[in-house]
């Protein structure tokens, strides 16, 4: 198997500001055992950590990456092929830094190789020698990360914290308070259905804010999920769809805490069985939507943070509402 390219030396110097290009890696074949895998890396051990071997093709282009910790750990006569992750995170030779500094913070990865045009592996940028050099810009891109995504989910739009001028920070804010506004309207005219019920059974309004908040935690939970991953592009059906399964067994278990609590204040089952179902069902409906939602957004174009988490509040607690009046007045009136 051909070894890794050379370089000039006047190429390799330009090559991401050529002192953290390091050529400290080990290649190797898509079909050598681990135990050759093994001897090689004994040969070359390099001045360094090593923290991942690379596999290469019979024509040296890098197709495989294989963690030093499950090197070892596998079977001597196991190939690298079986091995290997295909899906390699790699390095243009003509990176910038922002680039690198990019794929640091996204990936967080403790190493990547740099590859040039025909996918030849030409050496690896480690972390340790690019946080170095730029710890503080790193730093300071993820706590700018960090803060736009919090902005964006409780409704502040992206650059919120560089906006001076109030009357468009209003401006950009409004349009996503008439969404609460209209979900909030929508509640008190369910409430005031149920006119009767609440004036009869007073308990019924005592347990309102209790019914509401644990559908609203559970969706909120499972929207942060979803839209992170819709922001990350790191979409994964089945993490979805266990996210929202967890929350929905969360709701489930919470319900029954609750129907007991309602036992306390309302004699017979009529109360407790409109208490568990109610918030059964609105835990559910909340964490499908949160899951839904910002999937839904992005296909049109909405940024997921903004408009999921006030659509799966407004309707979530009038699901809530509509389901705890209906079986309460069915059961007790």
């Amino acid at each position: 198997m051909p070894g890794p390219v050379q370089m000039p030396p006047e190429t390799a110097h330009t090559l991401l500001q050529g002192d953290r290009l390091s050529r400290d890696f080990t290649a190797v074949g898509v079909e050598d055992t681990v135990a050759q895998a093994l001897e090689k890396l004994r040969a070359h051990p390099g001045t360094g950590e090593i923290f991942y071997c690379y596999a290469c093709d019979p024509a040296g282009r890098l197709v495989g990456v294989v963690p030093i910790r499950k090197l070892i750990r596998a079977a001597p006569d196991e190939r690298i092929a079986s091995l290997m992750f295909t899906r390699v995170v790699k390095l243009p030779v003509d990176a910038s830094d922002a680039l690198v500094e990019d794929f640091f913070v996204t990936y967080r990865f403790l190493a990547f190789p740099v590859v040039d045009a025909e996918e030849r592996i030409v050496g690896v940028v480690e972390m340790n020698q690019f946080v170095d050099a730029f710890s503080d810009t790193l730093f300071d891109e993820v706590e700018g990360r960090v803060r736009d995504e919090v902005y964006r989910f409780v409704g502040l739009p992206k650059g919120e914290a560089r906006e001076t001028r109030p009357g468009r920070m209003a401006l950009k804010r409004f349009p996503w308070l008439l969404v609460n506004i209209g979900g909030g309207f929508l509640a008190a005219t369910t409430t005031r259905l149920f006119e009767r019920t609440v004036a009869e059974l007073v308990v019924v309004s005592a347990f309102i804010p209790m019914v509401l908040v644990l559908s609203e935690s559970l969706g909120v939970q499972t929207t942060a999920v979803a839209a992170s991953m819709v922001t990350h592009g790191e979409v994964d059906r089945k993490v979805v769809a266990r996210e929202v399964l967890a929350a929905s067994l969360a709701g489930l278990m919470a319900a029954a805490v609750v129907a007991l609590l309602g036992r306390v204040y309302s004699p017979g089952f009529g109360f407790p069985l409109a208490l568990f179902v109610a918030v059964t069902v609105s835990a559910t409906l909340a964490s499908c939507l949160g899951g839904v939602l910002p999937f839904l957004f992005k296909r049109l174009k909405v940024d997921p943070h903004l408009a999921s988490a006030p659509l799966v509040l407004a309707v979530s607690d009038n699901v809530t509402l509509l389901a705890y009046f209906g079986l309460v007045t069915r059961l007790l009136l």
